[in-house]
């Protein structure tokens, strides 16, 4: 499951994943990135991702055409998660973004928050 996590007035997209992600739940997010990347051309992301996370091949198709136009607007990325495996799933990405990456403990929660909220583009 998908959950927004609302931020107002910044740059800041956050959002939980916990279990599996559908369609529109992706949708959902590729709509609060888009409006974001409207509004200030550069974001910010949180990712907490919960649990064992699955993504369906439905949601999958669509983020294969979103984001490489899109992450070019990406400049930081936290990844708060305690699933080694998705630890070890984000290293590739940084080969492919230009975004700063980082990487966070889920009860490191409230660093990562300050992080891509004070650091430096």
């Amino acid at each position: 499951m998908l959950t927004l996590n609302p931020q107002t007035d910044t740059n800041v997209l956050e959002f939980t994943l916990d279990g599996s992600m559908t369609r529109p739940e992706f949708n959902q997010l590729i709509v609060q990135a888009e409006e974001m990347i409207e509004t200030f051309d550069k974001i910010r992301v949180v990712e907490i991702i919960k649990g064992t996370t699955k993504v369906t091949p439905n949601a999958i198709l669509p983020e294969q055409k979103w984001e490489p136009t899109h992450l070019k607007h990406l400049t930081h990325l936290a990844v708060v998660t305690d699933q080694k495996l998705n630890e070890s799933m984000v290293t590739p990405f940084r080969l492919f973004i230009n975004a700063e990456i980082k990487l966070f403990k889920l009860n490191e929660l409230e660093d990562a928050r300050y992080w891509i909220n004070t650091t430096e583009d």
